[in-house]
């Protein structure tokens, strides 16, 4: 049995037809869960869980999340180096927004101006992972996992993740098989932590009742952190 930490069902908004929005909206079906479909910028009642996009649920939320890609508690695992920066770089780098999600897509830098975006932004130098996995986590535990970039021959099993978490930690966690530039060896590397909340899901339709689980769990999470 699912469980929804108290909240009475899901909610999403009128019009997704993500992969998230089709299988939630099929398993509440199969299993009698409360399912209600609403207006992008309406308000939602406390006692439903939100799944959606990044803005549509901050809306709900009623607040902007900052990002923190690469907390301090997993700074051992990243391998590569990262730096916050306000000055476009005039170096080959991979790049992101640091203080919003979504506001453009991560990408690695031709080291001129060409696509400069506003600042600031996470920099890091240039890597290659092989394979990558997601692992949704709750209250410090994994509760599933899915691969989701690389060798879509086979993809390959998460690996276990053998590491400490915080004990009242929820978010999805990307780890991956990195091989860095100009550097010999593969390090089993964090890629980035995202909040638990408008995240995709990439494991089994067996997992399918973990990772709303996981989505009850963060969102009581999102609600209760500045």
């Amino acid at each position: 049995m699912l469980d929804l930490k108290g909240h009475e069902g899901f909610a999403l908004a009128i019009g997704d037809t993500s992969i998230e929005a089709s299988r939630l909206t099929m398993f509440c079906h199969l299993n009698d869960i409360k399912l209600i479909r609403i207006n992008r910028n309406y308000g939602l009642e406390d006692n439903y869980i939100p799944c959606g996009s990044v803005e549509w649920c901050e809306i709900i939320l009623g607040k902007k999340i900052i990002p923190d890609y690469y907390p301090e508690w997993l700074q051992d695992y990243l391998h590569r180096k990262v730096w916050k920066a306000d000055k476009w770089p005039l170096e080959k780098v991979f790049i992101k927004p640091s203080e919003r999600y979504k506001r453009f897509t991560g990408f690695v830098t031709t080291g001129t101006y060409k696509g400069k975006k506003k600042p600031p932004y996470w920099c890091s130098e240039i890597v290659k992972f092989e394979n990558e996995w997601r692992y949704y986590i709750a209250n410090g535990k994994v509760l599933c996992s899915g691969w989701y970039s690389g060798d879509e021959v086979n993809t390959p099993d998460a690996p276990e993740l053998n590491i400490e978490i915080p004990s009242d930690f929820c978010g999805a966690v990307d780890f991956g098989w990195m091989q860095k530039f100009n550097n010999w060896g593969d390090y089993f590397s964090l890629i980035e932590v995202n909040h638990p909340y408008a995240c995709g899901w990439y494991g089994s339709r067996e997992q399918d009742h973990l990772y709303f689980e996981w989505l009850a769990s963060g969102w009581g999470y999102m609600k209760e952190i500045s």
